[in-house]
């Protein structure tokens, strides 16, 4: 199958951020695009607005519909269409195809979600990563004929159909797991059951982690994998893209997880404030950074670590942190002191160990799910790239 750079197939169009201390330039009625706003293949939606002003006084540049949009910063490997005509801020980037009979918008896209890993492998940048347009430009596409590029385009579209009902099925397991939580232990905001209340400080060890970027003797120092804010989402680890650092061996070892270890981040969005979830082991000699706290449980057989992430998960946690929680421009941030002082319900080890079964059920069915489901659509993805489909 012949292949053809990117750069002889697609024109390129950056954007840029109006100024955000004059007033002028927001709350308009023209949508603005940024990472955040690439939840899925197609952005409908964006979070944000801008005023006919703000896009004149800016560098930012008017995207139609239809157009396909990647982020060449902090979330490079991912794409996604323009549903409606948009703004963009200056870490995407809008691919506009020059012949519209040489290139199939819907093949275009699969293809460059096929390519996420090596995007993301050609991102350079100490702390966020990124690509440079000669990066994208030089990216080669295979490019069969246009009758089977809307063929291959069709069959990955069913495929992809059929991995979102499977997520969709994930995503109905985690709503009953929220479901049997309060059922078993009522309001955890109100407590109306009366569960004891103890504090996080008295039940449990909670630690800050590895700086990035200290000064170390290299004579001594070691490599060890460590977790990253982008590895701890909501209530589960994304183990996709673990990466490595080099510390002293006293860090190394203050900073070592054990299993049983809740990992909660210091910050982000306010309303993904303290998330986290339990850690068991699944890489060894795992540390993790500063902006990542582990919360070690003293008893294990008083309070399990998997209730107390789900409390901490909970409306409890969320409340709690929103309230104490240091906010500045849209991000919130906790730290040691108050993550300490947070007040979560203990009810009856047996009672706490009912819900684990449930949760322990679900989760087994869930990693069904998603190994199969991505292993399948990758398979079928990387069959079409390669002419064999």
């Amino acid at each position: 199958m012949p292949c053809v750079q990117l750069g002889d197939l697609v024109e390129i169009k950056g954007g840029g951020t109006p100024n955000r201390k004059v007033d002028e330039y927001w709350g308009g009625d023209i949508p603005w695009a940024t990472v955040k706003d690439f939840k899925s293949t197609e952005i409908s939606n964006p979070q944000e607005l801008i005023t006919e002003l703000g896009v004149s006084r800016s560098a930012t540049n008017i995207i139609p519909a239809g157009t396909i949009i990647v982020p060449t910063r902090m979330a490079v490997g991912k794409a996604a269409i323009a549903k409606v005509d948009m703004a963009i801020n200056q870490d995407l980037k809008a691919l506009f195809i020059k012949d519209k009979n040489r290139l199939e918008i819907q093949y275009f896209l699969h293809f460059l979600l096929a390519s996420s890993a090596s995007l993301e492998g050609m991102g350079k940048g100490a702390t966020v990563k990124g690509i440079t347009l000669d990066v994208l430009r030089q990216l080669e596409i295979p490019l069969p004929p246009l009758p089977e590029q809307k063929r291959i385009a069709a069959i990955l579209d069913k495929a992809d159909a059929i991995r979102r009902k499977r997520q969709q099925a994930i995503q109905l397991a985690d709503q009953l797991l929220r479901a049997v939580f309060l059922e078993m232990f009522g309001d955890p905001v109100t407590n109306p059951k009366g569960w004891d209340e103890l504090v996080l400080k008295d039940i449990a060890d909670i630690r800050s982690g590895v700086t990035k970027g200290k000064k170390i003797d290299l004579s001594t120092a070691v490599t060890l994998p460590y977790m990253r804010v982008a590895n701890v989402q909501d209530g589960y680890l994304n183990l996709g893209d673990v990466q490595n650092i080099t510390v002293s061996p006293k860090d190394a070892e203050k900073c070592r997880l054990e299993s049983g270890d809740i990992l909660l981040t210091e910050g982000g969005d306010p309303d993904k404030l303290g998330r986290g979830y339990v850690w068991h082991g699944e890489v060894e000699d795992c540390i993790h950074q500063n902006h990542i706290f582990s919360v070690r449980v003293h008893n294990h057989e008083k309070v399990n670590p998997l209730f107390l992430s789900a409390v901490i998960s909970s409306q409890r946690g969320k409340r709690y942190f929103l309230k104490v929680g240091k906010q500045t421009t849209g991000i919130a941030t906790i730290n040691k002191t108050v993550l300490s002082e947070f007040i979560p319900i203990v009810p009856p080890y047996n009672v706490q160990m009912k819900y684990v079964a449930a949760v322990r059920k679900v989760e087994s069915l869930k990693k069904l799910h998603q190994s199969s489901n991505m292993r399948i659509f990758e398979s079928i993805s990387q069959k079409a790239f390669a002419g064999e489909l």
